[in-house]
């Protein structure tokens, strides 16, 4: 009895982990591609018209979005989408080889 016990307590609190562990990866992943557009976009309170074709974008736009004319880089590489993807990827790495350590 107390064996069976112990797999449902182990197997609801392995549930609410990866639940809670999805849960942050969606919230991360919201997060990141809410900064990407935003870099992209730029402020909209502050705005300035396009070199290349004249419509109004913000002055911190990384790159027209009407257009696509460039106005110079982003800023770190810690903004990045590779970035983001990168840090991701060895996160999952390293819980899948702790899931697998165990077994």
């Amino acid at each position: 009895m107390e064996e069976k016990i112990g797999i449902i307590v182990g197997t609801t609190l392995q549930s609410v982990f990866i639940l809670t562990m999805f849960y942050m990866a969606t919230r991360f992943f919201g997060r990141m591609f809410g900064n990407i557009y935003a870099a992209i976009k730029g402020n909209r309170t502050s705005l300035e018209s396009c070199r290349s074709c004249g419509h109004k974008i913000s002055k911190e736009a990384v790159f027209c979005p009407y257009c696509g004319q460039t106005f110079g880089n982003i800023n770190s590489f810690s903004t990045s989408i590779f970035a983001n993807f990168f840090a991701g990827g060895i996160g999952l790495l390293f819980y899948l080889l702790d899931l697998l350590k165990d077994q």
